[in-house]
């Protein structure tokens, strides 16, 4: 399995090295490439900019953009960020309207529950040295300690990409889709949370964590908590110590905690979400069947609020 071969385009795969060597085989046996993919692998680490996983397509009026949020960190203090200058602008060239719906991608979700999100921004700014370097450390310590990764943890990367989803979404970057989406996963629960923010656009997050690992009951409390009840009290204290986000979002569904698989589908009522779990029926184990654990029809403003700036 070639995992990268999907983000390649027919050009580039003809001019790339493990793609060729595994095309020159001339045999059904077994093709050793430890030796080149650990140059590639060494390559890479010294160049990020050598492999892209971020990749734009386009399926009729429907934009996906998969923005590779794991391959290409500035993690340098007082320069963080989660992507380099270079991919922000490959983003910032796609992120556009003109089309019915612009979906991005990103393993990592761009909208956290609320109250999570202001924990890890103000982490960010007390680790970035705001109150001096012994509290850095701390902020620092506790970042690692309880992985604090998120886009929320890398302020300047977020507020950058909020900035280009509001202008399209407000019909400054041609007429506003329908809808703005970040599909997710990575946070061991799946939610939706919807930008309160009135744009001629509906901004959301969609979030589905297929195979997770188990939380335990005081986390899935957090979680839960984090997205409503906390999120107002505890944002208003954390906001007063870092830069306020161009926009505030609310939890469109609660948290669920279910292994799910999640399907998107574009019909004439809007964006069809749907999440259905794996469930054995009468000790059939073997044979498991899928069955809906929630789904929403994300309607649209009306047409003629979508119009260009």
């Amino acid at each position: 399995m070639y995992q990268h071969l999907g983000n390649l385009s027919p050009e580039e795969r003809a001019a790339d090295e493990i793609w060729q060597a595994i095309q020159s085989h001339p045999g059904p046996g077994e093709i050793e490439l430890g030796p080149i993919v650990e140059a590639v692998v060494d390559e890479a680490d010294r160049d990020p900019e050598r492999y892209r996983w971020s990749f734009c397509r386009d399926f009729g009026d429907t934009r996906l953009i998969v923005l590779d949020s794991r391959a290409a960190r500035v993690l340098e203090p007082g320069r963080r960020s989660m992507i380099d200058p270079k991919e922000l602008q490959w983003l910032d060239e796609r992120m556009q309207g003109d089309r019915r719906h612009l979906l991005i991608a990103t393993s990592l979700p761009f909208l956290l529950p609320r109250g999570l999100h202001h924990i890890e921004d103000w982490n960010a700014v007390l680790a970035d040295g705001r109150w001096g370097e012994r509290l850095a450390l701390a902020g620092e310590w506790i970042r690692q300690a309880i992985d604090l990764e998120h886009w929320a943890a890398f302020p300047d990367s977020f507020r950058a990409i909020a900035a280009m989803t509001t202008e399209v979404a407000e019909g400054r970057r041609g007429v506003a889709p329908e809808t703005v989406t970040f599909l997710s996963g990575d946070v061991h629960f799946s939610y939706i949370e919807e930008v309160d923010r009135p744009m001629q656009s509906r901004v959301l997050q969609a979030v589905c964590s297929p195979i997770r690992n188990p939380l335990r009951p005081a986390l899935r409390w957090v979680a839960a908590v984090m997205s409503r009840r906390v999120a107002g009290p505890l944002g208003g204290v954390l906001a007063r110590f870092s830069p306020h986000p161009p926009f505030h979002w609310s939890t469109l569904k609660n948290p669920w905690f279910d292994n799910n698989l999640a399907s998107l589908e574009v019909t004439a009522e809007g964006l069809k979400l749907r999440w259905d779990t794996g469930v054995v029926i009468d000790g059939h184990h073997d044979a498991p069947k899928l069955q809906e654990v929630t789904s929403i029809t994300i309607a649209p403003h009306p047409v003629a609020a979508r119009k260009p700036h």
